[in-house]
């Protein structure tokens, strides 16, 4: 899979850019805040409908404007043709906006879907970003987020559950919140009855995420441990272990039924204590990944070093499943990684890079240029561009 051309409008400090990139290695250098993530960026809002920098896709938006638009002209494996995907974002406050509020609308071959989680699958991107390390540093939301956009890509069903549950479980909670806020400091039969509504809807979503989270998270393990046992010379061996509120051996054996019964069971038990907690406690919304080294917490106990091995093997993980489910090598998106890892690291990371199409964010085009002519078959192919405010300016290589 590779791209061939990007086009943004009004996307961060892009009013307009339409760029035709290489098929192997795409460098784009220059000064800091000149605009060189944000063309990755728009790259992976491509393939999770989201950025990795920030939750609000207002921010994303030209300063003065309403609406960015995404679009990329691809080509993958599967197919005999060239197609392309779009994502547009409306704040909802333009003059051309009619229904006034923020909407998001993604787009294959310039035909847009009713729904997003329609659109997983078409095309797919690994980024490996600073930001990474805070799958290790950072609290469960990072974490459930990492699992979240992984298993959306491969696994497009897993995305509409998601967002079933997500729904259910806003549903439950304004009933509290709701309950609340008229007044009513006692919880009552009544009440509890409401919330019990959205149980079995809740539980069969939440089954399935559940499953599909702990089988992707055994996968994570057994990848992330090679990788990280090869960067830290076999020296360390890296665990993930999934934590969620079901019993592990229910997980083992899988029955779905039993599953959702149990989970039924759970928040029947748990109304009350939700009502006056305000919100609900148990489910998947709360799960983890959980990583130590040789039995050890990364968060607590590791190194600045074994930290950025860790979030590095976890991501050549996501990597490693993203090849075996697709066939296929994703766009790979290298953000100003190399001043971030040591040479150990580094060769790891380029040594997994296959026959993907890369595209890497730098200050020191040279730099780049030696790591890659050392490391990678194809360094003759790099194609360089110069980002200067705003302005992508194609340059031979030397």
């Amino acid at each position: 899979m590779f791209i061939r051309s990007i086009e943004l409008q009004n996307f961060r400090n892009y009013r307009r850019l339409d760029l035709m990139v290489g098929p192997s290695v795409n460098v784009f250098y220059g000064e800091n805040a000149q605009g060189k993530t944000n063309i990755l960026e728009s790259i992976y809002v491509c393939t999770s409908t989201h950025s990795h920098r920030t939750a609000k896709d207002a921010e994303m938006i030209l300063h003065g404007e309403h609406a960015y638009k995404v679009k990329l002209e691809i080509t993958s494996s599967f197919h005999a043709y060239d197609e392309s995907v779009s994502v547009m974002y409306e704040d909802g406050s333009g003059s051309s906006s009619s229904s006034k509020r923020a909407k998001k609308t993604v787009f294959h071959d310039d035909v847009p879907f009713e729904k997003i989680s329609e659109y997983f699958g078409i095309f797919n991107a690994v980024i490996f970003a600073p930001e990474d390390l805070m799958l290790i540093k950072e609290g469960p939301s990072i974490r459930r987020k990492y699992i979240n956009v992984l298993l959306s890509q491969v696994k497009p069903s897993y995305y509409h559950e998601l967002s079933n549950f997500v729904r259910y479980l806003m549903s439950r909670n304004r009933i509290i919140k709701n309950a609340r806020t008229s007044g009513n400091k006692v919880f009552t039969d009544k009440i509890g009855e409401e919330m019990s509504i959205w149980h079995e809807p809740m539980a069969r979503s939440a089954a399935k995420i559940i499953h599909d989270r702990y089988l992707f998270s055994l996968r994570i393990d057994k990848f992330a441990k090679v990788h990280h046992e090869k960067i830290s010379h076999g020296r360390e061996s890296l665990y993930v272990k999934y934590k969620t509120c079901i019993p592990v051996n229910m997980l083992e054996k899988f029955d779905e039924e039993e599953l959702v019964k149990y989970l039924i069971s759970k928040w029947d038990h748990s109304s009350e204590d939700d009502f006056y907690r305000g919100g609900t406690e148990y489910g998947p919304q709360r799960d983890d990944l959980q990583m130590s080294l040789d039995g050890d917490g990364l968060r607590m106990f590791a190194s600045q070093g074994q930290q950025r091995s860790a979030a590095l093997s976890m991501k050549l993980a996501e990597l490693d499943i993203m090849r075996e489910e697709m066939n296929d090598s994703p766009v790979l998106l290298l953000d100003d990684v190399f001043g971030e890892l040591d040479a150990q690291r580094r060769k790891c990371l380029l040594s997994e890079i296959g026959d993907a199409q890369i595209f890497i964010t730098c200050t020191d085009k040279s730099f780049i240029e030696q790591e890659l002519a050392d490391s990678l078959e194809k360094a003759s192919k790099i194609a360089f561009f110069e980002v200067v405010s705003g302005d992508v300016i194609r340059r031979e290589n030397n």
